[in-house]
């Protein structure tokens, strides 16, 4: 899941070229990087091998693209932000598995989960202030 985030945010940059979406971008795949290593850190401690050559692209990233494409930025911003939504709820479930370590649940709960709702309220905040933007734009 992290890796396809990852994989978005980059996407996503091709369809912001202006301050302060790039910056946004840059910093929230900043954040999913963290937490794939983060996430790495773990998996390795419990002898899993980690694939780079992996497949990330998933029916997110693939939405995202198309939504970009068709819609524009307040589209890309509302399906970036549900996406983090997505995760954030994921990282929710994930704690109640009886099996997972508690050193892991304890990053997703003090890591991985506020860097995760901090990333939708940016994109909400991004995605209010383009909308005022627009309307001060239209009312001029």
């Amino acid at each position: 899941m992290e890796l396809s985030a990852s994989e978005t945010y980059t996407e996503a940059l091709d369809y912001f070229h202006r301050d302060p979406e790039q910056s946004l971008m840059l910093a929230i795949r900043a954040g999913h990087d963290e937490n794939i290593d983060c996430l790495g850190d773990h998996l390795m401690a419990q002898g899993a091998e980690l694939s780079p050559e992996e497949e990330t692209e998933d029916f997110f990233s693939k939405a995202v693209e198309g939504v970009s494409c068709t819609f524009g930025e307040t589209a890309t911003l509302l399906a970036l932000e549900a996406g983090e939504a997505g995760a954030l709820k994921e990282c929710r479930a994930v704690l109640n598995d009886p099996e997972l370590p508690a050193s892991l649940k304890e990053d997703v709960r003090g890591r991985l989960m506020p860097r995760l709702q901090r990333h939708v309220d940016e994109l909400e905040r991004l995605r209010t202030a383009q909308a005022m933007e627009s309307l001060m734009v239209q009312g001029a």
